[in-house]
This record gives structure tokens, C-alpha cells and sequence, in this order.
């Protein structure tokens, strides 16, 4: 009773992160168009742009495609080969898939540390149009590898399930 406590407050905070992190993804999309948008109107229209539009367009760009590819973890929405998984049988899936979270969980280990020593190194740099850290366009890294190591973790511990099961060769045969 106590571990199915502990798993639904584990599943809860997931959950939570999952709807944050899905507002913030379109935060920085909805910014990022509307940026990009301006830029293109006033360089048309004016025949003149903005300084920093550029600069803030790269950054949400960068934050919304590594917060996407965190959720795309979670979601296992991520590339795999499906195929070659079709044709084993579901004992030897379930394996592969555990091997797939340790080596995706391994990679959120890489930005996290990696991603740390970047932000790290560029954090006193400014941007030159918007005066902003450079830092910034790098604190995502270890940020989305936190949340890759936990997603990982999640998976790996059956806390959240594994996107869709891959239906066999042999039983998709005959179907159309």
C-alpha cells in the first residue's frame, strides 16, 4: 500500500511536470512565431528589423526543441526502429525497451553534465543585441537532461508506461 503511495505521488509530479512543461513548449513556440513574424513584417514592409528579434527568435527555438525532445521521451515519441522490433517476440521487446531507457537515460546523464559545464563557460558572455547571458541559450541542456534522466527512470521503473507496444509481424499479416 505504502509503494502504491509513493508511485501515484511519483506519477502525480510527473504528470505535473509533463502539463508545465507543455505550456512552456507553447510559450516559447507562440513567442518564437510572433518574433519571427514581426521580423519578416518590418523587414518587408519598413525595410527595417529589430536588433534582438533574431537573438530571441534562437532562443526559443533552442528551449522549445529541447523541452520537446524531454517530452518526446516521456512520450516515447522519440526515433526507434520499429520494424526490427516487430519481428521479436513481446518477451524480447520488453527487454530492448529497458536497454533503450538506460541508453536514453545515459544520453540526459551526457546533457546534463555537459549542458552544466557549457552554461557554466558562457554564463558571464553577454548576447550582443539583447545585452542577455549567453548562458541562456544553454541552461536548457542540463535542464531537459534532468528531465530525461527522470522520464528514463520513470519508464525504466514502470512508474510511466512505454508509448505503444509494437504489433507483431506475424499478427499484422491478412490485415487490410
Amino acid at each position: 500500500m505504502k509503494d502504491n503511495k509513493k508511485t501515484g505521488f511519483i506519477k502525480s509530479g510527473i504528470e505535473l511536470s509533463d502539463k508545465l512543461l507543455n505550456y512552456l513548449a507553447m510559450f516559447f513556440l507562440i513567442i518564437m512565431v510572433v518574433v519571427v513574424s514581426t521580423t519578416v513584417f518590418t523587414r518587408y514592409v519598413f525595410n527595417f528589423t529589430l536588433r534582438w528579434t533574431d537573438e530571441v527568435a534562437l532562443l526559443m527555438m533552442i528551449w522549445f526543441g529541447f523541452i520537446g525532445m524531454a517530452l518526446g521521451v516521456k512520450e516515447s515519441i522519440h526515433l526507434s526502429i520499429e520494424f526490427f522490433m516487430s519481428l521479436l517476440p513481446d518477451k524480447f521487446q520488453e527487454f530492448i525497451y529497458r536497454i533503450e531507457d538506460i541508453l536514453v537515460g545515459l544520453f540526459g546523464w551526457f546533457l546534463l553534465r555537459y549542458g552544466w559545464q557549457l552554461y557554466n563557460a558562457t554564463k558571464r558572455t553577454r548576447l550582443p543585441a539583447t545585452k542577455w547571458s549567453r548562458g541562456l541559450l544553454f541552461i536548457v541542456l542540463p535542464i531537459s537532461g534532468f528531465l530525461i534522466i527522470i522520464y528514463s527512470l520513470a519508464k525504466m521503473f514502470s512508474v510511466i508506461k512505454h508509448g505503444t507496444k509494437i504489433a507483431r509481424v506475424d499478427e499484422c499479416e491478412g490485415e487490410e
